[in-house]
């Protein structure tokens, strides 16, 4: 009897101390997931409104804002520049030319004219051509042309205006450079020397023979067998030229000029090409980050939703918990 005794004693302790242990063990793993709940929830906060705010940002872009940047052409980059001369064409005709554009181009021929006479024509050889304004104009500025683009819309005047300033004030600054003065120098004080060049040519010949599979002529069947005939071959052959030229590296006046002038606008046309195809960029990245600033919006409306959803299972937690510590302790039997 006193064994049975201890026996039923045992059994509700022990199962007192394991429904303890199974509480304490609750206990612990509410607090872990609610500490759980806590951080995933803070961190989500944090990231929706990070999100938020990048998204705003990028919706607050407007691709209008991007400026294309100007492209210049320093006097630098003209000195080293070599260029042979190029024929000008004849101007053709054209629609009404406006009075006031006419005079703006009469005047810069006279400027840029009055440059070339300064700064290039004093370094001609005797044999040069001089350059009249109008032959000057011809082959340099070709006013007559450009008055005829402006006046069918082809070229914009104002924008056409800043970039000949420009020629003149950037062909006024390569003139004044050492290595300008160098080469106009150089060109000035040359002497022709004889050169020998060896040049490839053909002549025709004229040669006798027989045309074995020809049947045009009466006896072709007498041997030999055929009809004679002359034709005419190209018989390849060199030649040594003979001429006299500046030594190797040396350019007129003119070229020097020429050379410079359409190193300025290609140039300023690259880089202006280059400037408007990086704007043109900048507006595509504005644009896309304005729909993904979009879309962003939406993630963070889920993000925010999951907040929710956990906030939701916090609260739950914290009212089981409360529910306990408002639960009257059982009374030891």
């Amino acid at each position: 009897m006193e064994q049975e005794a201890v026996v039923e004693t045992k059994g509700p302790a022990f199962r007192e101390r394991f429904s303890s242990a199974l509480d304490r063990a609750e206990r612990v793993y509410l607090k872990v997931l609610r500490a759980a709940l806590l951080v995933i929830a803070t961190c989500l906060l944090l990231y929706a409104a990070w999100l938020g705010v990048w998204s705003l940002w990028k919706i607050a872009q407007s691709p209008n804002s991007v400026v294309e940047q100007p492209a210049t052409v320093a006097a630098d980059e003209l000195t080293d520049a070599e260029m042979p001369t190029r024929n000008s064409a004849a101007p053709p005709e054209g629609p009404k030319i406006d009075a006031a554009k006419q005079r703006y181009y009469a005047d810069f021929v006279k400027r840029y004219y009055a440059l070339y006479r300064r700064r290039f024509e004093p370094f001609r050889q005797k044999e040069d051509k001089l350059l009249s304004r109008d032959q000057f104009d011809d082959s340099f500025v070709e006013s007559n042309e450009r008055l005829q683009a402006a006046a069918k819309g082809d070229i914009n005047f104002e924008e056409e205006k800043a970039d000949l300033e420009t020629l003149l004030t950037v062909m006024t600054e390569a003139a004044a450079k050492p290595q300008t003065q160098q080469r106009l120098s150089k060109y000035r004080s040359a002497k022709k020397v004889r050169v020998d060049k060896k040049v490839q040519r053909s002549r025709t010949e004229f040669r006798s023979g027989w045309n074995r599979n020809s049947m045009s002529c009466s006896d072709w069947y007498i041997a030999p067998y055929g009809c004679p005939e002359r034709r005419s071959v190209q018989i390849p052959y060199t030649e040594t030229v003979h001429s006299m030229e500046f030594p190797k590296g040396t350019q007129s006046h003119t070229q020097i000029f020429r050379a410079f002038q359409d190193r300025f606008f290609s140039l300023l046309h690259d880089r202006r090409e280059a400037n408007r195809m990086n704007a043109e960029n900048q507006r595509d990245e504005i644009s896309l980050g304005n729909a993904l600033g979009k879309v962003t919006l939406w993630t963070v409306l889920q993000i925010l939703a999951g907040f929710l959803v956990l906030m939701f299972f916090f609260l739950l937690i914290a009212i089981e918990r409360h529910q306990r510590r408002m639960a009257p302790e059982p009374e030891p039997a």
